[in-house]
């Protein structure tokens, strides 16, 4: 893996890691987002577990995410090295040994809300911080910089219909920044943005 210098930060209160994968041949993201829940982690990649101390010194991660059955990452490293709470899917097994399993609309961290992607990748699940407008996406949709803005591929959903009638639902509501696990953030107009895919 072949990891950018530090975070960036798209916005106020996120802080985003990028890494690339040669196994998976796609950058990997981690988000951190500042919350009512606290410092939280989505998807956490090894860069984050090596940099939050140095870029944080007096803060803690409250929670660790993890949005797909495909994202367990270095959940379970981070979750060792912070003795913090970890969310995620059923679907993700014994893979990665959970705090609580998060089944949508469920959810265990104050402020936030999910909502089930069905169709996308096992366990999809998208995670919504309504007072800052925002949604943060795992697989089902990305934006990366050598092919822009785009729902996961056929091939790599459950149910590809099914992906598109839930985020239908989803995108009933505006959102004005999406974030991912896979890519650049949007941070103005998200939903209109979105839509455009459907």
């Amino acid at each position: 893996m072949t990891a950018q210098p530090g975070p960036d930060q798209p916005i106020a209160g996120v802080f985003r890691w990028n890494v690339y994968s040669p196994e998976h041949k796609v950058d990997l993201t981690a988000l951190v987002v500042e919350s009512p829940a606290g410092w939280v982690i989505f998807d956490p990649i090894p860069p984050v577990l090596t940099d939050w101390e140095a870029q944080f010194p007096r803060q803690r991660p409250t929670a660790l995410v993890v949005t797909n059955a495909n994202h367990a990452r270095a959940g379970a490293e981070a979750r060792a090295r912070w003795s913090c709470p970890i969310y995620g899917p059923a679907e993700l097994g014994d893979e990665l040994p959970l705090t609580r399993t998060v089944v949508p609309p469920e959810c265990p961290l104050p402020g936030w809300e999910t909502f089930s992607l069905i169709g996308g990748a096992p366990g999809e699940t998208a995670w919504i911080l309504p007072a800052r407008s925002l949604v943060i996406f795992g697989d089902a949709v990305v934006n990366l910089p050598t092919r822009g803005l785009e729902l996961l591929p056929d091939k790599y959903c459950t149910d590809p219909a099914q992906l598109r009638t839930q985020l239908r639902l989803l995108l009933a509501r505006d959102f004005a920044r999406a974030l991912f696990a896979h890519g650049t953030p949007l941070v103005t107009d998200a939903t209109a943005r979105l839509r455009a895919l459907l």
